[in-house]
């Protein structure tokens, strides 16, 4: 069983080496992805806070009279206050400083599209390639998780907790790539795991079978006899807040849909994830509560799913398991690049060694035919 493992283990790392290089480099570096894309673009995102921050129909305005072109659909709102609120409005995203109104500036989906942490999201996801490529990387991290499962079964015959820095390199190599494996392992389980999950519908349908009931359905909006203007943004807002106390506006969606009510996307503190897991729709026209969804009263299974995104992407516990999964991701890509030195050495040692057995052969076959000679 251990020498079959050990064959299987090589020959699919080798398989898909290149696919779990990927992985690993593009998962590390999106530990940070909207860090990554705050730090390229400062002149976006920076702003200094001064006062209280201006009423979000005064931003939306604002917006509107800097980029003029089709109605806004949603706002977002910055956790921190040194950070810009987003208008979206058609493809256009436009950033506003919150305390003075001020335009910072605006780009459009497909300058998005071409950012670094964007690009990199989608080589992650896909290869760049759609469908196509999205099977591939999800072949490619099941690949990763049957090595990382194998790998310590393999491990648990040599239990290598140590690097021998004094022996020879290839030794060095040897003792990396265990002693690495083993310590990312329950790491990179969690990471290859959620990822399947993630991507696969089936996987997903299993997950929300622990909850007891059905999940509450999107509730329909009103449309008024007469002609009736939407509630105002600030008014969504305090609606929002209302509903959910102790959570925070993270997302406000402006449906240009009539029939469409407004959705809050808020989050609790303990809730780590970019935008939140809870909602609450509102009617767009009175004002009212139409549902609301709580990560707080969630059952098993829609629990279990609001974890997943924040366990595969290193959100989980907030910057601590950023950055332990950092370091694990990186360690995916030692992982390969290790084992592919293994793979080398062995085969430059296999290589010597069939010289060797068939210079043994001829060695005795030549003594044989001189013993034939000589009788």
């Amino acid at each position: 069983m251990r020498q079959f493992l050990i064959v299987f283990h090589r020959w699919a790392a080798l398989a898909a080496l290149v696919f779990i290089l990927l992985l690993g480099i593009t998962g590390s570096a999106l530990v940070f992805e909207g860090a990554m894309d705050r730090g390229l673009h400062p002149e976006l995102w920076r702003v200094h806070p001064s006062g209280r921050p201006l009423p979000l129909d005064t931003l939306i305005a604002h917006a509107r009279a800097a980029v003029p072109g089709p109605t806004p659909t949603g706002v977002t709102l910055s956790p921190v206050d040194d950070r810009a609120a987003i208008v979206q409005a058609g493809i256009n995203q436009i950033f506003v400083d919150p305390y003075t109104g001020h335009v910072l500036g605006h780009r459009t989906a497909a300058e998005w599209n071409k950012t670094l942490p964007r690009r990199l999201h989608v080589l992650h996801v896909t290869l760049m390639s759609g469908k196509i490529g999205g099977e591939i990387m999800a072949i490619a991290t099941i690949a990763s998780l049957v090595l990382v499962l194998s790998g310590i079964y393999l491990w648990w015959g040599d239990k290598i907790w140590r690097v021998r820095w004094s022996a020879s390199w290839k030794r060095v190599v040897f003792d990396l790539h265990h002693q690495l494996g083993i310590l990312a392992a329950i790491v990179l389980v969690l990471i290859t795991a959620s990822g399947l999950v993630i991507h696969y519908r089936a996987l997903n349908n299993l997950v929300y079978r622990l909850d007891r009931t059905a999940p509450d359905e999107i509730p329909d909006q009103l449309t008024p006899a007469s002609p009736s203007a939407s509630i105002s943004v600030d008014s969504l807002q305090a609606v929002a807040l209302r509903a959910l106390p102790g959570a925070r506006v993270m997302f406000l969606a402006l449906s240009p849909k009539r029939d469409d009510p407004f959705v809050a996307a808020m989050r609790f503190p303990e809730d780590h994830t970019p935008g939140g897991r809870s909602r609450v729709y509102v009617d767009r026209y009175t004002g009212g509560v139409l549902g609301v969804q709580n990560t707080r009263r969630a059952q098993m299974g829609t629990r279990i799913w609001n974890q997943i995104r924040s366990i595969h992407t290193g959100d989980w516990l907030g910057k601590p398991t950023e950055v332990v999964w950092l370091v694990a991701a990186l360690t995916l890509v030692g992982q390969a690049i290790t084992g592919l030195l293994m793979w080398w050495n062995g085969r430059r040692s296999r290589a010597a060694l069939k010289r060797a057995d068939a210079g043994r052969s001829a060695r005795i076959a030549r003594d044989e035919q001189t013993q034939a000679v000589s009788v």
